[in-house]
């Protein structure tokens, strides 16, 4: 009587369980039912779940224990070879792992690149579309988050690393865009601790985006990629540790805002990008690393000022790339630890020697005559570009 009471109370259990979460019973609990129904099954789990006690127990065990090895091989041995059941039950680490972050950011952005590398398998990805851009953008959230680039930057920077990967197939060209731009937030963000990481990161972004349907279907975030990279590129650690990577960001940068879709969202922040990108490509690190690097940016800057586009976009466009190819001042800026860009100018060392010289002259002639005039700096014409497009 106990024993069939106790079965009674077991299948009330496991029916009330299937009705929360939209099926009959959850797909990982049924391994005889057919694989196309254990696919929906686990997508139904997967748009509902969202906290880790959802989770079957071995995954459940894994993503707490922040151990990504345990969290893919629990989704492999769980999924039983099934693409759309993997990506469902890679939906739901990713989801469980967002609720993570403020609690336990460690173990949610490596239950996240866990999610991640699931996804970027061609099965997974071929047969659940959907549920694969869902994990990218989740995972996403999490590598920005700042309580994980607080405590867990480098694997933040791993998890960004391969969303930017796993974004270039996904044939959604806005999303791959959006997910680049986020990616090359957290290369910023590691250029101080990870200069190598931050180059590799920020190069496959850009390569990423030069795709022409991502070029014109998300010019904005398409900018905000080559700005920022170009932001890492002009960094001297990052040419010290990976000149030759430098060197392809400053190429594929110069021929990405010289597309006019690109361009016309923000002229001055693909003028600034040029300048950086020439910055690297002249930068003798970087020569002796690629000889040809310096002629490539040169000629793409070169084809930007006399573009028509360009230049009905910017007036001064053509004079402010000649700026740049002369060398005659034209503004640049660096990232610096967190991302934050600082502005510099290839004159400033004269420009505040100048300015020290004439501060201690002027002093001087206060000292001795007050009636002598101050002598007024003088005003470059060029515009100073203080901040990347938004």
């Amino acid at each position: 009587m106990n024993v069939r009471k106790r079965a009674l109370a077991a299948a009330i259990a496991a029916a009330t369980m299937g009705s929360s979460l939209g099926v009959a019973v959850p797909a990982w609990a049924q391994q005889n039912q057919g694989q196309g129904n254990q696919g929906r099954g686990q997508g139904n789990a997967a748009a509902q779940a969202g906290d880790v006690n959802t989770l079957p127990p071995a995954l459940r065990a894994a993503v707490l224990a922040g151990n990504p090895q345990q969290v893919t091989q629990a989704i492999n041995t769980l999924s039983g070879g099934n693409p759309q059941r993997a990506a469902a039950l890679a939906s739901s680490v990713v989801s469980a792992a967002e609720k993570l972050v403020t609690t336990n950011p460690q173990a949610a952005i490596q239950a996240a690149g866990a999610a991640v590398e699931t996804v970027r398998a061609t099965p997974v990805q071929s047969s659940s579309p959907q549920q694969t851009e869902s994990v990218l953008t989740t995972a996403a959230r999490i590598f920005v988050a700042p309580a994980v680039q607080r405590v867990a930057p480098l694997a933040a920077a791993g998890v960004a690393s391969a969303v930017v990967s796993a974004s270039g197939t996904i044939n959604n060209p806005t999303m791959t865009a959006a997910l680049c731009a986020q990616a090359v937030t957290v290369a910023e963000s590691v250029l101080a601790i990870a200069p190598a990481v931050a180059v590799q990161i920020a190069g496959a972004a850009v390569q990423t985006v030069q795709a022409q349907t991502v070029m014109q279907q998300a010019p904005s975030d398409t900018m905000n990629v080559v700005t920022a990279a170009a932001r890492v590129a002009v960094a001297p650690e990052a040419q010290r540790v990976a000149p030759q990577g430098v060197a392809a960001i400053a190429t594929g940068v110069t021929q990405v805002v010289s597309n006019p879709a690109v361009y016309q969202t923000s002229p001055q922040g693909a003028i600034t990008a040029m300048a950086n990108a020439y910055a690297a490509a002249t930068s003798p690190t970087v020569v002796a690393a690629v000889p040809s690097v310096t002629a490539d940016v040169r000629g793409n800057i070169s084809q930007a000022g006399a573009a028509p586009a360009l230049n009905q976009a910017n007036p001064a466009n053509a004079g402010e790339t000649d700026a740049i190819l002369a060398g005659k001042g034209a503004p640049t800026q660096t990232a610096k630890e967190g991302g934050t860009p600082t502005q510099t100018a290839n004159n400033n060392n004269n420009n505040n020697n100048n300015n020290n010289n004439q501060n201690n002259q002027n002093n001087n002639n206060n000292n001795n005559n007050n009636n002598n005039p101050n002598v007024n700096p003088i005003n470059n014409d060029r515009p100073v570009f203080t901040a990347s497009p938004s």
